[in-house]
Protein backbone atom coordinates (compact mmCIF):
# COMPACT_ATOMS: atom_id res chain seq x y z
CA UNK A 1 0.00 0.00 0.00
CA UNK A 2 1.42 3.61 -0.81
CA UNK A 3 0.78 6.63 1.47
CA UNK A 4 -1.61 8.34 -1.84
CA UNK A 5 -3.87 5.04 -0.87
CA UNK A 6 -4.19 5.13 2.38
CA UNK A 7 -5.72 6.75 5.40
CA UNK A 8 -3.05 8.46 8.33
CA UNK A 9 -4.78 9.70 11.13
CA UNK A 10 -2.89 12.35 13.05
CA UNK A 11 -2.98 12.83 17.00
CA UNK A 12 -1.82 15.40 18.65
CA UNK A 13 -2.66 18.16 20.78
CA UNK A 14 -1.20 21.24 19.07
CA UNK A 15 -3.82 22.66 16.18
CA UNK A 16 -0.33 23.94 14.09
CA UNK A 17 1.30 20.70 13.44
CA UNK A 18 -1.55 18.30 13.32
CA UNK A 19 -2.72 20.92 10.67
CA UNK A 20 0.87 21.07 9.13
CA UNK A 21 1.40 17.43 9.07
CA UNK A 22 -2.16 17.17 7.04
CA UNK A 23 -1.72 19.43 4.77
CA UNK A 24 1.50 17.53 3.88
CA UNK A 25 -0.20 14.11 4.20
CA UNK A 26 -2.98 15.42 1.98
CA UNK A 27 -0.45 16.86 -0.60
CA UNK A 28 1.07 13.49 -0.75
CA UNK A 29 -2.32 11.60 -2.22
CA UNK A 30 -3.28 10.55 1.50
CA UNK A 31 -7.19 10.92 3.35
CA UNK A 32 -6.13 12.38 6.49
CA UNK A 33 -8.01 12.47 9.60
CA UNK A 34 -7.28 14.21 12.76
CA UNK A 35 -7.52 13.98 16.77
CA UNK A 36 -6.69 16.43 19.56
CA UNK A 37 -6.08 13.58 21.86
CA UNK A 38 -6.27 10.10 22.64
CA UNK A 39 -10.02 10.03 24.00
CA UNK A 40 -11.06 11.82 20.33
CA UNK A 41 -8.83 9.44 17.80
CA UNK A 42 -10.49 6.38 19.89
CA UNK A 43 -13.78 7.43 18.53
CA UNK A 44 -12.54 8.25 15.44
CA UNK A 45 -10.77 4.49 14.88
CA UNK A 46 -14.02 3.51 16.15
CA UNK A 47 -16.29 4.63 13.41
CA UNK A 48 -13.25 4.97 10.17
CA UNK A 49 -10.81 2.25 8.81
CA UNK A 50 -7.17 3.90 9.38
CA UNK A 51 -4.03 2.53 7.66
CA UNK A 52 -1.33 3.84 9.82
CA UNK A 53 -1.45 6.49 12.98
CA UNK A 54 0.49 9.12 13.37
CA UNK A 55 0.42 10.31 17.04
CA UNK A 56 2.48 12.39 19.89
CA UNK A 57 3.14 10.30 23.43
CA UNK A 58 2.45 13.17 25.87
CA UNK A 59 -1.04 14.35 25.30
CA UNK A 60 -3.75 16.02 27.77
CA UNK A 61 -6.46 13.83 28.78
CA UNK A 62 -5.37 10.66 26.79
CA UNK A 63 -1.92 9.98 25.76
CA UNK A 64 -0.19 8.41 22.71
CA UNK A 65 0.26 5.07 24.71
CA UNK A 66 -2.94 5.04 26.22
CA UNK A 67 -4.08 5.53 23.35
CA UNK A 68 -2.05 2.58 21.35
CA UNK A 69 -2.97 0.44 24.48
CA UNK A 70 -6.67 1.08 24.74
CA UNK A 71 -6.86 0.06 20.64
CA UNK A 72 -4.61 -3.11 20.96
CA UNK A 73 -7.14 -3.91 24.04
CA UNK A 74 -9.66 -4.04 21.42
CA UNK A 75 -8.00 -6.25 18.91
CA UNK A 76 -6.79 -2.68 16.40
CA UNK A 77 -3.40 -3.47 15.03
CA UNK A 78 -2.87 -0.52 13.33
CA UNK A 79 1.01 0.65 12.51
CA UNK A 80 1.56 3.71 14.57
CA UNK A 81 4.68 6.62 14.60
CA UNK A 82 5.30 7.47 18.12
CA UNK A 83 6.57 11.32 18.69
CA UNK A 84 8.41 11.32 21.42
CA UNK A 85 10.33 14.58 21.92
CA UNK A 86 12.93 14.03 24.16
CA UNK A 87 11.24 11.72 26.42
CA UNK A 88 13.34 8.82 27.52
CA UNK A 89 13.84 5.99 24.96
CA UNK A 90 10.91 3.20 24.99
CA UNK A 91 11.65 -0.64 26.03
CA UNK A 92 11.55 -1.81 21.89
CA UNK A 93 9.48 -5.07 22.99
CA UNK A 94 6.85 -2.74 24.21
CA UNK A 95 6.72 -0.51 21.28
CA UNK A 96 6.50 -3.88 18.95
CA UNK A 97 3.76 -5.26 21.28
CA UNK A 98 1.74 -2.34 20.15
CA UNK A 99 2.18 -1.76 16.85
CA UNK A 100 5.29 1.29 17.07
CA UNK A 101 7.09 0.96 14.14
CA UNK A 102 8.97 3.91 14.77
CA UNK A 103 9.21 6.78 17.45
CA UNK A 104 10.97 9.68 16.21
CA UNK A 105 11.11 13.29 17.21
CA UNK A 106 10.21 17.27 16.68
CA UNK A 107 10.69 18.59 14.44
CA UNK A 108 11.23 16.15 11.49
CA UNK A 109 12.14 16.97 8.12
CA UNK A 110 8.46 16.44 5.46
CA UNK A 111 10.19 14.24 3.06
CA UNK A 112 11.62 11.71 6.41
CA UNK A 113 8.38 11.40 7.69
CA UNK A 114 6.49 10.70 4.54
CA UNK A 115 9.16 7.74 4.07
CA UNK A 116 8.62 6.52 7.64
CA UNK A 117 5.10 6.59 6.74
CA UNK A 118 5.46 4.73 3.94
CA UNK A 119 7.67 2.17 5.51
CA UNK A 120 5.14 1.58 7.80
CA UNK A 121 2.48 1.21 4.78
CA UNK A 122 4.52 -1.23 3.44
CA UNK A 123 5.52 -3.66 6.29
CA UNK A 124 1.60 -4.00 6.88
Amino acid sequence: MTLAESTVLVVDDEPVLRLTFSVLLRRMGAQVLTAEDGAEALEIVAANHVDVILTDKKMPNVDGLALLYQLRERGVMTPAILFVNGVLPEDATEMERLGVTRTISKPIHPLELVGILEDALVDR
